[in-house]
């Protein structure tokens, strides 16, 4: 259990279907696949075997059709809660002559199972979205949804927390600051669903708890191929486009995009007149998906963005001539692996290697300081899960390793004594490095008894960066299912170990800038105060 984890994080799953006539020969026909509370349609080709797969599925309830020319139609609900595989054999009965109207109730709308309130966005919503501003195209989908504020700089607060926003994309957890001011964005045209929550979290969560965002990127359906692409432009120089490629042949599934943007207003600017905000970003995404077999599934993920920008300036800083500019880069690659131990349990393997960089540089008609930085985070992310389906019980056990370094350079010389306490010094200087050392092992089940769905678990984390500290969290989670008055009602606790944001975390922990600490906010370079590691207790 010292390895990582594949769909299993992100509470994804696999339905498998084939279909057969009463005779038991395949059916080569389409498989529709619909879940309005996911807001989801999918839809496929089975193959000469009747096969048809659908893989990265959000949990949830989903409504299976099958309709063939001389066959009767064919509907069912399924219900995806587990990483194991949910297969289902669809056997399609001839045809009578007869005429029949049937009426179904959008039972797919609600998920009746979830113990709190999840928030989804589907490929339908995403496709048809607004055109974003450059770098906010995931920042804009999440804050339209309850209890999520989108502050100025594009920082996003989940029920009031600040720099506590955790993402997930296919399973591997993100816990930096995803703002267009620290890192660029991600391809949105990648991105096949978004499950949003608040509340109620999975003790395989940990660290960021404010809210969780969950991304599931793009999966491609046997013998397809598909590809989109979109321009755009609009005020404020606003201009950009973005391209998406998918296909799969037999057990191999590729998908890749781009996209590319620049604009006049890429941050919030501090003044009406939106003084030097022009910016651009930039991504790129590759992703290789093979079924090796029934029983084993490889996977693969190549992400890199970039964005440069020039700080938004104040009237003062505008008249001085003050130009500062920053530069941000992320890359990422993960792989995984999932193993079919048994028909009802599933092993997952996960890891990630993820290299930041972030820098601002400053002319010498920067005011009130002339500002340098230069800061740097490398991760390595391991992770193992195995998933057991028995009963009504849905248990998952597993555990996880993060080991990154630190690296921050800064450097500051006061350019307007007037703006600060006397005593601060007149440059400030500072270089260091730090090993980010966390550990966690979890525990959980998802229990169905009738009308009842209770989610518990128990989680124990590590955190040794700049303090070492530890800490045993227990979650709970209860759903009923009022069904004869069309009421559902959901309670969770939640008990979280929240750690400080690894951005600037050397620098504003350093003894040798203690007489700065508090006076260096008119910085653009966003210092930021000292933060311990807190346990807390969300109840909702």
């Amino acid at each position: 259990m010292c390895a990582a984890s594949l769909s299993a994080q992100g509470a994804t799953g696999e339905l498998r279907m084939v279909v057969s006539d009463t005779a038991g020969l395949p059916v080569v026909t389409a498989v529709e696949l619909t879940s309005e509370s996911n807001q989801l349609h999918w839809r496929a080709d089975t193959d000469r075997a009747g096969r048809a797969l659908a893989s990265r599925l959000p949990d949830g309830v989903y409504r299976v059709r099958v309709q063939h020319p001389g066959f009767n139609p064919h509907s069912e609900t399924v219900e995806i809660r587990s990483a194991v595989p949910r297969e289902i054999r669809i056997v399609l009965n001839p045809a009578a002559v007869q005429v029949a109207v049937t009426v179904e109730e959008g039972e797919t709308l609600v998920d009746p199972r979830q113990t709190t309130m999840i928030a989804r966005v589907g490929g339908d919503t995403i496709a048809s979205r607004l055109t974003p501003l450059p770098g906010r195209s995931i920042l804009d989908l999440v804050s339209t949804q309850p209890g999520w504020l989108l502050e100025a700089n594009g920082i996003l607060h989940p029920r009031g927390s600040e720099y506590q926003t955790q993402y997930l994309i296919d399973g591997v957890p993100l816990t930096d600051n995803r703002s267009p001011a620290f890192l660029p964005d991600l391809d949105v045209d990648m991105v096949q669903a978004l499950r949003v929550m608040t509340a109620s979290y999975p003790a395989e969560y940990g660290r960021k708890l404010g809210g969780v965002v969950d991304v599931v990127t793009r999966a491609m359906s046997e013998g397809a191929t598909q590809g989109r692409a979109a321009i755009y432009g609009g005020s404020d120089a606003t201009l950009g486009g973005s391209a998406a490629f998918g296909v799969r042949s037999g057990p191999y599934g590729i998908t890749a995009g781009a996209d590319a943007g620049r604009t006049d207003r890429f941050l919030d600017p501090p003044v009406v007149a939106n003084y030097t905000n022009d910016g651009s970003s930039t991504a790129m995404f590759g992703g290789l998906d093979v079924a090796v077999r029934d029983r084993d599934r490889v996977g693969g993920m190549v992400r890199h963005g970039r964005s440069h920008f020039r700080v938004p300036n104040e009237r003062v800083q505008q008249s001085a001539g003050q130009r500062q500019e920053r530069q941000n880069t992320e890359t990422a690659v993960q792989l995984s692996y999932q193993r079919m131990l048994s028909p009802r349990a599933v092993a997952d393997i996960r890891g990630m290697i993820r290299k930041i960089s972030a820098g601002l540089t400053s002319n010498d008609a920067s005011t009130p300081i002339i500002a340098a930085q230069d800061r740097g985070y490398t991760e390595r992310y391991l992770k193992a899960t195995v998933s057991l389906q028995r009963g009504s019980h849905d248990v998952k056990t597993g555990a996880e390793v993060d080991v990154a370094t630190i690296r921050e350079a800064f450097n500051g010389r006061l350019a307007d004594r007037s703006r600060f306490p006397a005593d601060t010094p007149g440059t400030i200087e500072f270089n260091g490095r730090s090993a980010d050392r966390e550990h966690a092992l979890f525990a959980q089940d998802l229990i169905r008894a009738g009308q009842w769905t209770i989610a518990m678990g128990i989680r124990w984390d590590r955190y040794a960066v700049v303090v070492d500290d530890r800490a045993w969290s227990p979650r709970l989670g209860v759903a009923y299912n009022w069904s004869t008055a069309g009421v559902i009602l959901r309670g969770s606790y939640d008990r979280v170990f929240q750690t400080p944001a690894f951005e600037n975390l050397l620098v504003s922990s350093s003894p040798d800038l203690a007489p700065c600490s508090g006076r260096c906010a008119p910085m653009s370079t966003s210092i930021g105060g000292r933060l311990p590691t807190m346990p807390t207790t969300n109840c909702c």
